[in-house]
């Protein structure tokens, strides 16, 4: 049996937020204009926001494991700061933690630097 396509609902219309009479239990919608998605909960009846935002946040946040798997590092950049090309990668104004582990699986060691998301390894780490 071929895999179908599922497409919630939909919305493009700005801060418009489906009805219970709209949704079936379970049920979810998107609104593209705000960037959020809906659902219909299925032990109340209730509809709510599942994620999103309309207003921008005022960070992006990324996270990346070595491929060791001892160290990870966890960034973000200010949406005042999102470079021209669209991708957050870009941007030379991340701020970035490390974080690597011992054996054991603890924490060994804690930095942070300000860098280039793709230059997670020659960054001064303090």
């Amino acid at each position: 049996m071929p895999n179908p396509t599922i497409i919630p609902k939909k919305s493009v219309q700005a801060s418009a937020i489906p009805t219970t009479s709209q949704l079936a239990l379970g049920e979810i919608c998107v609104n593209h204009a705000d960037r959020r998605i809906y659902s219909r909960n299925p032990s109340t009846g209730e509809v709510y926001k599942l994620a999103g935002t309309k207003d921008a946040p005022e960070r992006v946040w990324a996270f990346d494991i070595s491929s060791d798997g001892t160290t990870t590092f966890l960034g973000f950049l200010l949406y005042s700061e999102f470079p021209n090309t669209g991708s957050v990668y870009d941007s030379p104004n991340w701020e970035i933690s490390r974080t690597i582990f011992n054996s054991a699986g603890t924490t060994s060691q804690e930095a942070s630097a300000t860098g280039a998301w793709s230059n997670k390894q020659s960054l001064t780490y303090s």
